[in-house]
């Protein structure tokens, strides 16, 4: 077969598999995929994921020198890391299963014994690449473990023991900082909202400059929109004068992939069920709870809580996304204008989500799952006796800042972004603490059963999790106050 000929259908077989895989995200979103596909979409997702990152070079972005073999073993030792994960999500929605339900059950069965062999066999891999790439990988510049170390190999046994401490520390830092919240977020809660995203964007784009995009164009677009995301973001750890805003970035992803995973379903009512079928109760959509809120009341109270509710959802994706601006801000010094009447409809939808709200937020519980939950009720009139006066109060506030705008612009703008950084300080001391509660109970336990390398690696996780969050959020405080972000959303 000539060249030209196998390349083109190689091009053809790579636009059915972005198709296809346009079309699962599509039908993931609006909920009407069988779970034996959508799981089978999430592994697809995972193996799209390990591939970027064997594409991007995990050694590469450590040493500056690529290993191919390294990058291939250290995956496959991450992915042995998070099992559990594949376990978490079977147990879900086992019962909606059909072809996958043996397979599943085989899981569920063997699910703590799995676990341990595969959490064990992954450490021990890691330990032995930590000890592989001190021997055998130079350290060239620029790179991560340049940043550490001298380029080139240790020239004494000290230094090769102090290298292969810090390789695993670096490897196992990555792990927990970087590829195992990658992988729970962007592979499992948010990747079809993602791609809806990226197909509504393009689709948007289109209508207005149609004639600069071909269908061929549009599904490499759309079908690599999520990669071009990741790999962006990856690569801000190559480099040492990039490496601290990924960090950073990885504490603003925390509130930003709960816009798409909490806020966007209860807005559309469309959720991942292998996700929420974790969190329990106390998630409802926010149109059946709207309506039900409705029955009975008057009118004027029926119009308010529309507005009510409206509001509400402002508020709160104004307060989880906004930290990202600041974040991009801070990385490309771009520059947003902050309208009068965004200033005023940020103030005016807080307020609401504050006396009134409909979004409750706090530490998840359940040792199964980690992090933050949002919650929704009925909307909760706290100061007012009607939700008229909630309605009347948020149009007072609009009305006066946006009178106020300009003559106190500047104050107003440090205002908001104060709030925002309140907010974004709370959500993440949730975060925070729902960790290190788990690591608390989980390492004695670990302890006393003599499970000593389990022990070893959780103490390390609980380690490298103190210092990436105390140290990720100094760095984004001190990246917003030094490019002076509030600056740029004049």
């Amino acid at each position: 077969m000539p060249v030209m000929e196998k390349k083109r259908m190689i091009h053809r077989i790579e636009e059915v598999i972005l198709i296809l895989l346009i079309l699962l995200n599509a039908l993931d979103f609006f909920e009407i995929l069988p779970a034996d596909m959508d799981y089978a979409k999430k592994v697809i997702s995972w193996t799209a994921l390990g591939y970027l990152l064997y594409k991007t070079s995990l050694t590469t972005i450590f040493f500056n020198n690529r290993h191919r073999h390294v990058d291939i073993l250290l995956i496959i030792s991450y992915f042995m890391l998070i099992f559990k994960n594949i376990i978490l999500f079977s147990s879900g929605v086992i019962e909606e299963f059909v072809i996958f339900y043996d397979f599943q059950n085989f899981i569920l069965d063997n699910a703590l014994m799995l676990e341990l062999y595969f959490f064990i066999t992954g450490g021990i891999i890691i330990i032995l690449l930590a000890v592989y790439s001190s021997f055998f990988i130079d350290v060239r510049e620029p790179s991560l473990m340049n940043i550490i170390h001298e380029e080139g190999r240790p020239d004494s046994i000290y230094k090769f023991l102090t290298r292969i401490v810090t390789v695993y520390l670096v490897y196992t830092a990555f792990f927990v900082a970087v590829f195992n919240l990658i992988m729970e977020w962007l592979a499992i809660a948010i990747d079809a909202p993602l791609i809806m995203l990226g197909l509504l964007f393009y689709l948007f784009i289109i209508m207005r400059h149609y004639r600069k995009y071909s269908v061929e164009s549009l599904i490499y677009r759309i079908g690599k929109f999520g990669e071009i995301f990741y790999e962006k973001f990856i690569s801000l750890f190559h480099y040492k004068k990039t490496i601290l805003l990924g960090i950073s970035g990885m504490l603003v992803l925390h509130l930003l992939t709960d816009a798409l995973s909490f806020i966007l379903p209860y807005i559309l009512t469309f959720r991942d069920s292998l996700y929420f079928s974790q969190l329990g109760a106390g998630h409802d959509s926010l149109i059946p709870l709207f309506l039900g809120q409705i029955e009975n009341q008057p009118f004027l109270e029926q119009f308010s809580l529309f507005f009510v509710y409206l509001l509400n959802a402002i508020g709160i994706l104004f307060l989880l996304i906004l930290p990202s601006f600041f974040w991009y801000s801070a990385f490309t010094g771009r520059i947003y204008h902050a309208s009068k009447l965004r200033l005023a409809l940020f103030f005016s939808s807080v307020s609401v989500l504050l006396i009134a709200p409909v979004f409750s937020i706090s530490r998840l519980k359940d040792k199964a799952i980690l992090g933050v939950d949002i919650q929704t009720g009925f909307a909760n009139n706290i100061f007012f006796s009607s939700f008229f006066q909630v309605l009347f109060f948020a149009a007072v506030v609009f009305l006066l800042l946006y009178l106020l705008m300009k003559y106190f612009k500047m104050p107003i703008i440090y205002f908001a972004v104060i709030t925002t950084l309140l907010f974004f300080t709370y959500y993440i001391y949730l975060f925070f603490t729902s960790l290190i509660f788990y690591y608390i109970d989980i390492i004695p336990a670990l302890f006393a059963a003599s499970r000593l390398f389990l022990s070893f690696h959780f103490l390390v996780f609980f380690a490298i999790n103190i210092l990436f969050y105390v140290a990720g959020f100094i760095m984004l405080i001190d990246e917003i106050i030094k490019e002076k972000v509030y600056k740029n959303f004049l």
